[in-house]
């Protein structure tokens, strides 16, 4: 799953190049309402940093797997070197010792090449950026994108072709931007979540709700937990709940095994934290996205349950969980009422 994340971060994007059949096929369009299944119209998936009526703020997708690369690099390295240290003392102090200094210069090399071959991945997460947030400006119709680069670029909304990009075995939704042929992808970007095309699909529809709907009220009750990343950085129990979350009881057993792994990569998700920058927006998103006083959608992590624990073990109580399904459902059914006034109802999939 964490290879899934990788592309655009450790593999850059394919650029420079036409558009895929699949891209084509699989294009995300605005101003047309998603086809959906089931219950759930929209899903946020626990990646919205800030909404209010002004913008949303979301994830990358390298965020939930941040470190999971960067901790067997970091003990490859450290193996690597203590080896060397272990057997550079015990040559210097056995008496039978007789080289010079050009006795280490060889595996000292091979060590130092070893170092860069892993530095360069762990330098991904660490001595970075905390994360890489998009907002979508729903006022101006506009798309702010903190490129992994560090640069800051802004789009219309209607001038970026969406669709979904194939990681592995899983997808994530990607913004092209297309040259004047609307064919050749010049740059892209990604944002959000990584997983099925069911659940991309009710993502997407979170988004173009937010951007073109309204029914801005119904969508944050839709919003149960935000990353607390925004203005300051992770802490290190945040972020060993967001590498060890559970989606339910059976997955107790393999996260106990994995343990000592995921502690490996909290450490190392910690120094990545540690030692990153938190994105700053440059004064020209800052003002685009002001927010009116007494704005009456405001959903942070300030709004997040005390009981995250409960959440990230699948251990909720039945109360806890029956009350959030609820009020899942019942927004849910809300947006889509208004969707259904709208555009006309949309006939669940196998019906005539």
């Amino acid at each position: 799953m964490a290879i899934s994340h990788t592309l655009g971060l450790y593999i850059p994007f394919k650029l420079n190049r036409l558009l895929t059949k699949d891209e084509k096929q699989s294009r995300f369009v605005q101003g047309k309402r998603r086809k959906g299944s089931g219950e759930a119209v929209v899903l946020d998936l626990d990646t919205v940093v800030r909404m209010n009526s002004s913008y949303l703020e979301v994830m990358d997708k390298f965020y939930p797997v941040k470190g999971v690369i960067a901790g067997p690099m970091m003990c490859m390295i450290a193996f690597v070197i203590g080896t060397m240290v272990w057997f550079s003392y015990g040559a210097l102090i056995s008496p039978n010792f007789k080289g010079g200094g050009w006795a280490f210069l060889l595996p000292l090399s091979g060590v130092c090449f070893f170092c860069f071959l892993c530095g360069r991945p762990l330098l991904k997460d660490w001595f970075s950026k905390t994360h890489y947030p998009v907002r979508f400006n729903r006022k101006k119709q506009l798309v702010h994108i903190y490129q992994v680069k560090g640069e800051i670029i802004t789009l219309p909304w209607k001038d970026i072709y969406f669709t979904t990009s194939k990681q592995k075995v899983s997808y994530c939704i990607v913004g092209h931007i297309l040259a004047e042929d609307n064919e050749t992808v010049l740059n892209t970007f990604s944002f959000g979540h990584v997983g099925n095309k069911t659940d991309l699909s009710r993502y997407w529809e979170f988004i173009r709700c937010y951007m073109e709907e309204d029914c801005l009220a119904e969508m944050a009750e839709t919003v149960l937990y935000c990353p607390p990343v925004e203005k300051r950085r992770e802490g290190y129990i945040i972020g060993l709940q967001t590498l060890i979350k559970m989606d339910s009881r059976l997955e107790w057993i393999p996260n106990v095994l994995l343990l000592p792994l995921s502690l490996i990569e909290s450490i190392a998700r910690y120094i990545g934290m540690q030692t990153s920058k938190i994105p700053q927006w440059s004064q020209e998103v800052i003002d685009a996205c002001a927010v009116e006083p007494n704005d009456p959608i405001n959903v942070g992590a300030e709004n997040n349950s005390p009981h995250r624990w409960r959440t990230v073990l699948a251990n909720e109580t039945r109360e806890v969980y029956d009350a959030k399904n609820k009020r899942l459902k019942s927004a849910n059914e809300m947006i889509k009422a208004k969707l259904d006034a709208k555009y006309g109802v949309v006939p669940e999939p196998g019906t005539k």
